[in-house]
This record gives structure tokens, sequence and C-alpha cells, in this order.
């Protein structure tokens, strides 16, 4: 992840040239999971929530819009027997980070005093994600992709899913503006182009198949009730139609560089003001 750092100090530094106000700042918050293994019990959602942190930079574009780079790192986990269907036995975890480069519009500014605004704003955008699920097997977590759980790189099976994924962000926040910091807090979903975060999806598999061809440990992490001493000639779907998501909700802190803030907050705008 760190490297990605530079590289992302960089081109803000570059694009912050055109813009009105850059700012660069840090956000804390949690991540969660929603799909094949995630819990309905919200009680249990919040168990399952882990923490999240980032750093990101926010070019000013105009009084309605800003374009934002973001840097993320949490993690997800999930099991079936917090689920409805305890007997499956599945269970997974994984760090997540990723990239992702959104815009915000702001459709409200609420004027406090001469130097300090409340801005409501809605955001989406574009970017990448690194996954790699685990479970725990004997006290000690295994990766799951190389394994082939659902016999992924078999003959007539799919090919084993890339760990690097794209992601499409959206969301909506609040934030409060003054000449020098900008706080705020924001909830955002990610919408996910592959179904394999938590290493499960709606495929038909044969246990004998996945015994056979990619080994006992596969199998027994495949389905866990037939285990992974001899391979059955059983097929089962270990999951359902339930795609996976990833959500983050934050608290942003961010530094505002540029006399430009001084010129935005100081323009006499109605309190509020729709555009």
């Amino acid at each position: 992840m760190y490297r990605f750092i530079l590289p992302l100090f960089i081109v803000c530094s570059s694009l912050s040239l055109r813009a009105q106000v850059i700012d660069i700042g840090l956000n804390f918050g949690a991540m969660f999971y929603s799909g094949d293994l995630a819990t309905s019990d919200f009680r249990q959602m919040i168990q399952e929530t882990r923490p999240a942190i980032g750093m990101f930079c926010r070019l000013v574009n105009s009084r309605q819009f800003s374009t934002r780079f973001n840097l993320n790192f949490g993690g997800v986990q999930g099991d079936h027997a917090r689920t409805k269907y305890p007997e499956r036995g599945l269970k997974f975890e994984s760090k997540i980070w990723e990239f992702n480069v959104v815009g915000e519009w702001h459709s409200i500014r609420i004027r406090h005093t001469e130097y300090s605004s409340t801005f409501p704003y809605l955001f989406g955008g574009a970017g990448f994600f690194h996954f790699n699920p685990k479970t725990e097997v004997d006290g000690e977590l295994v990766e799951l992709q190389p394994l082939g759980t659902e016999g992924q790189g078999l003959p007539n099976y799919s090919d084993k899913y890339n760990r690097m994924q794209f992601n499409l962000p959206f969301g909506a926040g609040i934030k409060v503006v003054n000449r020098k910091f900008t706080i705020g807090f924001e909830a955002g979903a990610r919408f996910l182009l592959t179904d394999y975060l938590d290493d499960v999806s709606g495929a038909t598999v044969n246990h004998r198949d996945i015994f056979e061809g990619n080994g006992p440990l596969a199998a027994r992490l495949s389905n866990p009730q037939l285990g992974g001493d001899e391979g059955i000639d059983k097929s089962y779907r270990r999951g359902g139609v339930a795609r996976d998501w990833y959500y983050m909700m934050n608290i942003t802190l961010s530094y505002n560089f540029g006399k430009a803030i001084h010129k935005m907050m100081s323009d006499p705008v109605p309190c509020p003001r729709f555009r």
C-alpha cells in the first residue's frame, strides 16, 4: 500500500495548480461486508465491523464540485455461523486496500460565519481494490484463492479469480469548512465487479472434482460438511444470489491549502442556498 502514497501526493500536487483549493487529510472509520456469509442481525453486524483508515487529497474545482483521490485500508469478515445457514460452516476474513477517484457534488451550502460553511454532498467514482480471503484451519490462517475451493482452474470450471479488482464507490457525507481545516462524516458503498470477496459464489460444484483436482484441503474448505478425507460425488452451491459489497463509514479531517478558500467563504451566499 505504501508505494501508492508518494504517487498520490505527486498527482495531487500537480493537479492542485488547476484547482481553486487543495486539501490533504486523513480519515478514520469502519469497514464491513455484505454477501453470502453476512449476518442479517444488526448487533452481530456491528461485531463484524472492522477498523479502517486512509488518506486523501481533495481538489476543489468550484463551489459545487470537488475531485478527491482516496487511499484506504481496512478489513472485512463473514461467518455462516451467524447466518440462517450455520450448517454450511463457511467463514472468511480479508484485508482490503483500495485506491479510487471520486467526484463530490455540493448541492447546498449553509453559511455559519464569514469563513465557515457546512456542505452536504453526494459522491461517486471508480477505483480498484486488493483483497485476499483467508480462513482458519487448525489454528492457522490459510489463503483460499490458491486452493480453488469452487474448482477454479479445473476443466469445466472457471479460472482462478484475480485478487485485484475494480469497484464503484458512491455515497453521501457532510463537512464543515473553515479557512484552514475541514472536518466531516461520510458513509459509502462499494459496488464490486467480483462475487469472490468472500471466496463464495453461486456456482454449482462437485466435491469429487475438487478433491481429485485441487486436493483434500480444497475439498474440505469447499464443503466442511463433506470434509476432505475422500471425494464424494455430490454437487452443491456454496452461496446464493447475493452479490458481495463492502461499506465504509469515515470521519475525515484535512488541512486546506491555498488562498482561494478565503474567497470561496467570503463570497456572500444566502443560508441555505440551493444550486
